[in-house]
């Protein structure tokens, strides 16, 4: 990492600040980072995962007079991050959308009034006039903007909010800014200074090189094969095995869990005390294994993981290094894995389409939701009301929140229906809160008649926080004190503009341009799963490192040969029983299942995969005795999909419509099997 100058003026202060931290020493290009910060400098620092990016805005907070606001896209990583700091003396709080009302507005209170070193939030809430004003008079001392990557149109993770920090760094008029990340390309640091608007920043760039990874690509025909190369795997101890949905997730972990391996399952759909119980069993259990999704691992420094496996391709180089520089953190080796099927490529290829979706799907939204002038049904109902995916759904409604179109309150938030019934004066709780809680009740609505009102004014009446209001109203309804309607337990969908959807003059060239540029990142990936070079020279001249392409770094399985054996199946007999169950019964057409086979082997060879990948042998004889002439009948042969269908159907209906005028549909299918069987 390139040094500011080679003394350092600030250097006494911050080891002095360090003991704040329970450390006596800094990590390589620590110090200089945090000594350009304390000088005024904006700062941009690229630093690998685990290298201590968070202690480079943290410690200038502790030192600075005024307060350190953070920008973080993970809610979860603010809740950790705060929790270390108060831990140790240093006032921080988070504001973001899971705290109510009466909460976001008493911390803001705080802000003003200086109680805070740092406060962390996400680029979301600068839409809040109310923030942004309580920021102005708090005086920031340090603008931070964490995972910066995030800014950048050619980064792994855009995200919208992101792009318009230049202009809350421009409002805001920070006397120092430091943007950092674990992942960014020469394009995209760039691109982090133009959007900041920082002119000519000092920019810290640590090696991307960890030289005790073993980075490995493992060529797999299916998630069985996954399973077994991951319990293989597990042997090395402690590990994490990152799966690119919640399904796959959940079977790995059964998989895992039956071939008697110490497995833990992580995903954004477990209920949080599940998620923490999980991440601290992983953190105290020497040999644990994580199956999860990308959810997991932000603020994870387990030194002792020795290996990070990918089930599923990752979208983008980016995310994958990330990922993997979880493991050996203790600088001993480690194994960084990917299992690879091509068909998971497709797999990511859909998911990053779902998560554009299309302008008539954006149409539709807009009618369903202008017939109500607040929608409180759901998520899942808008997506069955249009026969789409949530997931779709969910993309499209955050595109309308950052155009302004409509608003989304948080969960559970909205006024509550009371009545305080007749009689009831003697009934209620003796606690000390209740009996607040229902003096204020008493004050704000005659007995026997319905008021409607938000846990906020309750707050105010009777000085308790949301949550010992919703315990305390349930007490009053069992001691029949009180009837409470509350309202929706979901996120409340409110448009904000009542016109058709074509006068509204959205723009969704932005929606495909983005997706574009998730494809690109998705294909750069794909090229590190194929390549035949050096894994460790492809990964550093992604990221702007000169190595020579002869260069030999003996960390990988290019270099040196490869180390995770795919364990064969118990029984070849079940195999072909599986190839049986698999493929459709009765007749196929034997010509037809030689044209598919010589395809799907030329096919291979130009692209330089297994030919499994193209079509699997059960999917094959499938197509050959369903012979399908149209999409619809492709797309019921099981193994075949939209991607397929986009890729190979065209030729498969030929080679399908050739057979079936040749009249060549009079082969027993499970004769095909027989000869499999018998070949072996």
């Amino acid at each position: 990492m390139r040094a500011v100058s080679a003394d350092l003026p600030f250097l006494a202060e911050m080891t002095k600040g360090l003991e704040a931290f329970g450390l006596s020493s800094f990590r390589h290009g620590q110090a200089q980072v945090v000594s350009s910060v304390l000088a005024g400098r904006n700062t941009v620092v690229v630093m690998p995962t685990g290298a201590g990016k968070s202690l480079c805005y943290q410690l200038p907070a502790t030192l600075l007079d005024g307060v350190t606001v953070v920008v973080s896209p993970l809610i979860a990583l603010m809740q950790d991050q705060v929790d270390g700091l108060t831990a140790r003396g240093i006032p921080a709080t988070f504001i973001n959308s899971t705290l109510s009302e009466s909460e976001r507005a008493e911390r803001q209170r705080r802000l003003r009034g200086g109680e805070f070193k740092l406060v962390y939030v996400a680029p979301e809430r600068f839409r809040s006039e109310a923030f942004v004003s309580a920021l102005t008079e708090a005086r920031v001392a340090l603008y931070a903007i964490d995972e910066a990557h995030c800014i950048s149109q050619w980064g792994h993770d855009f995200r919208p909010d992101y792009a318009l920090l230049g202009q809350v760094r421009k409002r805001l008029r920070p006397p120092r800014t430091v943007a950092l990340t674990a992942t960014a390309t020469p394009e995209v640091r760039d691109d982090i200074s133009r959007v900041l608007l920082m002119k000519e920043p000092q920019v810290f760039v640590a090696g991307f090189d960890r030289p005790n990874l073993f980075l490995e690509v493992v060529n797999v025909a299916g998630e069985d094969d996954k399973r077994r190369a991951a319990a293989t795997l597990a042997k090395e101890g402690s590990g994490i095995i990152y799966c690119s949905t919640r399904k796959q997730a959940e079977a790995m972990h059964q998989g895992l869990t039956t071939a008697k391996v110490d497995a833990l399952l992580y995903h954004a759909g477990m209920p949080d005390d599940a998620r923490r119980e999980a991440q601290d069993a992983f953190m105290t259990r020497p040999d644990a294994v994580a199956v999860a999704t990308n959810a997991f691992g932000m603020g994870i420094d387990k030194p002792g993981i020795r290996f990070v496996a990918h089930a599923g391709i990752p979208r983008a180089v980016e995310a994958y290094y990330q990922e993997i520089g979880r493991a050996g953190r203790d600088g001993k080796p480690a194994h960084a894995v990917l299992f690879f099927n091509h068909a998971d490529v497709y797999t990511q290829e859909r998911l990053i389409q779902s998560n554009h979706p299309p302008a008539t799907l954006f149409r539709d939204l807009w009618a369903v939701l202008r017939q109500e002038s607040t929608f409180q049904r759901g998520v899942n109902q808008l997506a069955a009301q249009l026969g789409t995916s949530e997931f779709e759904i969910s993309a499209a409604l955050k595109v309308l929140e950052r155009e302004r179109l409509l608003t989304r309150g948080g969960r559970g938030e909205g006024r509550y229906g009371i009545t305080v019934l007749p009689d009831s004066a003697s009934k209620h709780p003796r606690s000390p809160e209740v009996k607040a809680l229902w003096s204020a009740l008493l004050a704000m609505f005659p007995v026997g008649t319905r008021g409607a009102t938000e846990l906020s004014a309750i707050s105010r009446r009777c000085g308790l926080d949301d949550e010992r209001i919703r315990h305390g109203l349930s007490a009053l309804e069992r001691a029949g004190c009180v009837s409470v309607q509350r309202p929706f337990a979901g996120r409340t969908i409110q448009v904000l503009r009542d016109a058709p959807w074509d006068s509204l003059g959205v723009d969704l060239e932005r929606v495909r341009a983005q997706e574009r540029s998730q494809l690109l990142l998705l294909k750069r990936m794909t090229e590190y799963a194929y390549t035949k070079r050096c894994r460790r020279g492809f990964l550093l001249r992604y990221f702007g490192e000169e190595t020579p392409w002869g260069h030999r770094c003996g960390g990988c399985d290019v270099c040196e040969g490869a180390r995770t054996q795919v364990p064969a199946r118990s029984s070849s007999r079940g195999e072909a029983a599986t190839l049986g169950k698999a493929t459709l019964p009765g007749q196929y057409s034997a010509l037809a299942a030689e044209e598919l086979k010589r395809f799907r082997r030329e096919l291979s060879q130009d692209l330089g995969v297994p030919p499994f990948i193209i079509f699997n042998d059960a999917t094959l004889y499938g197509l050959a005795a369903a012979l399908p002439t149209s999409r619809p009948e492709f797309l019921r042969v099981k193994g075949t999909g939209e991607a397929k269908w986009e890729r190979f159907g065209a030729k498969v209906t030929q080679i399908c419509l050739m057979a079936r005028a040749a009249g060549d549909v009079s082969h027993p299918l499970e004769a095909a099997v027989g000869r499999r069987r018998r070949a072996r």
